[in-house]
């Protein structure tokens, strides 16, 4: 296989990421655009997990996610570089900015279609394969470690006062992950960096779409077992109407101890990960300082914000 263009991303955290452009020959098997992922040593038992759960899910939802055109060293002997590809999901990332600027019905288009994939995701049965291999949303080591580096590295990066609201956010922490809910099928990483919009394409200017705009879904990586409002946290980056319109759509398990206080559970869930992204930038330095601390400020208040 040839390429004109070829660009290595390494911001994600347990792969690193090959955008090919212009592929040719056989081996491309058609596609033009290709994206390939090389998992972390950690990580790459999973991808053939996640493979198979993709194959699952893609054909219930109207939402594109990666499907694999190549897929032949997903599970390669001890060795071998384990890796996979798949077409590139076409559309721009959908930033607040860029969903801010859209027209309502292509909004509306969005909400009910990201409804839908975690109405899907939530359905489905966790204790047959390829489900029952996914680990856990947040296991007490995971825990233990955000933690230890909040406190020990955080207090000469934040005020008192932004340092209590982190102490009030992990004294949280376990009435948070232990609460009881039937653990479901999470994507696990649901915000604006996996999210593209791919505007519908009209005959001429100003007509009306041919062919409506299409969502796609990016970075299952983190796919997990766990409370269905984890997926809802980082919706809230679009404000509370946008996390409203998501769940008057959706329609996952029909148990009322999942339903009641999903929302609020989120916005829990989302003041978590605000904390998780600071503790991240110190140790990893994957994530900004910026981002961290925009989303902590946005963040501060302990109640959900309401339209």
């Amino acid at each position: 296989m040839s390429w004109r263009t070829a660009r290595r991303v390494t911001e994600g955290w347990d792969h690193v990421v090959l955008l090919l452009g212009g592929c040719s020959g056989p081996d491309a098997r058609g596609h033009t655009d290709l994206v390939f992922r090389f998992p972390d040593g950690e990580y790459a038992p999973l991808l053939e997990t996640e493979v198979a759960a993709l194959d699952l899910v893609a054909p219930l939802v109207e939402v594109t996610v990666p499907r694999y055109s190549h897929r032949e060293h997903i599970s390669a002997a001890r060795g071998v570089p384990v890796f996979g590809g798949y077409p590139t999901i076409r559309g721009d990332r959908l930033t607040p900015g860029v969903l801010g600027a859209l027209p309502r019905a292509d909004v509306t288009t969005i909400t009910d279609r990201l409804g839908g994939l975690l109405t899907e995701l939530h359905r489905q049965d966790t204790s047959r394969p390829p489900l029952d291999r996914l680990p856990p949303a947040w296991p007490h080591e995971d825990r233990h470690h955000l933690r230890e580096i909040a406190t020990k590295e955080l207090p000469s990066r934040l005020t008192a006062d932004e340092m209590r609201e982190v102490h009030l956010i992990l004294d949280g922490l376990d009435e948070l992950l232990d609460a009881p809910v039937t653990p479901v099928f999470l994507h696990g990483d649901v915000y604006s960096a996996h999210l593209f919009w791919e505007p519908g394409r009209s005959r001429a200017p100003g007509m009306s779409p041919v062919t409506p705009g299409r969502l796609g879904v990016i970075d299952f990586a983190d796919m997990c077992l766990g409370d269905p409002a984890i997926d809802f946290a980082e919706l809230f980056e679009y404000g509370p109407r946008f996390v409203d319109e998501v769940f008057a759509r959706y329609r996952g398990p029909r148990d009322e101890r999942l339903l009641d206080g999903l929302l609020d559970r989120a916005w829990d869930h989302q003041r978590l990960v605000a904390v998780y992204m600071l503790t991240d930038h110190v140790e990893l330095g994957k994530q900004s300082w910026a981002r961290a601390r925009e989303t902590f400020d946005r963040c501060r208040s302990s109640r959900r914000p309401r339209v």
